[in-house]
């Protein structure tokens, strides 16, 4: 089976690359060779901007394949390029989209894939549904044959999640200089951080599988932890004890507008996936990689090249007015 990752060296594609190698399909990978992470050995690179439609059509002139991922679209003009691209040239096109499309608040914190769909906080999210949208319509209008995937809060080697993101290391730092951080809200609610080695097991289960075409999922841990642990648990990877300060996720926005978006629409909210279905189209997949696994090994990742360790001022800056503010409210 020939695949096509549109990425494929990124926080989730690296890993499904990884596991579609694995499991002996053909695998191309179509980025702009930029990343900090090699490609998987065995892949097949070709190499263009995907923003550009015509280099594009050109890179990939007089290939075919069986199935098309694409990680790097977010909005409905990004798919609407793809299904010019592909319609009548692959028999499965597996668009990436958000577990953030999901109505916030939630009417429940129990998520399936049906439930309601709606995201007025952020905007990344409506992109994202937007993208789905007109996915589903080239479906029902013109038989397009995709399969739209909803990943929550996925990480790998390199990432460390936390209330102010997961791409750089300055909460990590703080915790390492003995520093307090700030975690939104009462630090209670309810949040799943899935490996992306897990991920990549659901997400290559449903590639060539025909009757995943017009359907939607999502595939998450079932370790349910609060926003309080996953910080603890990242002071205790890092040989230390978090000084964990409360902010509420309206205060933090306030102070990062840029910032709210992903709070008030997303970690804000106890959010437990029903992983059912998955499962019915997945037969005996399952979450292997425990957090306090999973964020050694990205821990060792950064331990590994010192430079890696990016700590970005404004963020600690951030942190910083945060804790003043809190400190004079409570004063």
């Amino acid at each position: 089976m020939r695949v096509l990752f549109i990425g494929g060296t990124g926080n989730i594609s690296r890993s499904c690359a990884a596991e579609a190698l694995a499991r002996g399909m053909e695998v191309y990978l179509y980025n702009r060779g930029r990343s900090a992470h090699e490609p998987p050995a065995g892949a097949r690179s070709i190499y263009g901007d995907y923003a550009d439609v015509s280099a594009t059509r050109r890179a990939l002139e007089g290939l075919r394949f069986d199935a098309v991922a694409q990680f790097i679209a977010y909005t409905a003009a990004d798919v609407a390029k793809d299904i010019e691209l592909f319609e009548g040239r692959t028999a499965q096109y597996l668009f990436i989209s958000s577990a953030s499309v999901y109505r916030k608040p939630p009417s429940t914190p129990f998520i399936t894939e049906s439930s309601g769909l709606g995201n007025r906080f952020w905007q990344y999210a409506r992109d994202k549904l937007a993208a789905e949208e007109l996915l589903r319509a080239a479906r029902d209008a013109r038989g397009f044959p995709a399969t739209v995937v909803r990943p929550s809060h996925t990480y790998s080697d390199g990432w460390i999640p936390t209330t102010f993101g997961s791409r750089d290391y300055t909460v990590a730092q703080r915790i390492l200089d003995g520093r307090p951080i700030v975690v939104h809200g009462d630090g209670t609610s309810l949040w799943s951080l899935t490996h992306a080695d897990d991920f990549a097991r659901a997400f290559v289960g449903l590639i060539g599988n025909p009757d995943a075409v017009g359907e939607s999922y999502h595939m998450t841990t079932e370790e349910i932890l609060s926003w309080d642990q996953i910080h603890r648990i990242l002071a205790a990877a890092l040989g230390r004890e978090a000084r964990i300060v409360h902010v509420s996720s309206e205060a933090i926005a306030r102070v990062s507008p840029e910032r709210g978006p992903s709070l008030l629409g997303d970690k804000a909210y106890s959010m437990i996936y029903d992983n059912s279905k998955i499962r019915r189209f997945v037969p005996g997949w399952s979450c292997t990689v425990p957090f306090h696994r999973g964020i050694r090994s990205s821990l060792a990742w950064f331990d590994a090249d010192p430079r890696r360790r990016l700590v970005k001022p404004e963020t600690d800056r951030e942190i910083d007015e945060l804790l003043r503010r809190q400190e004079a409210a409570g004063a």
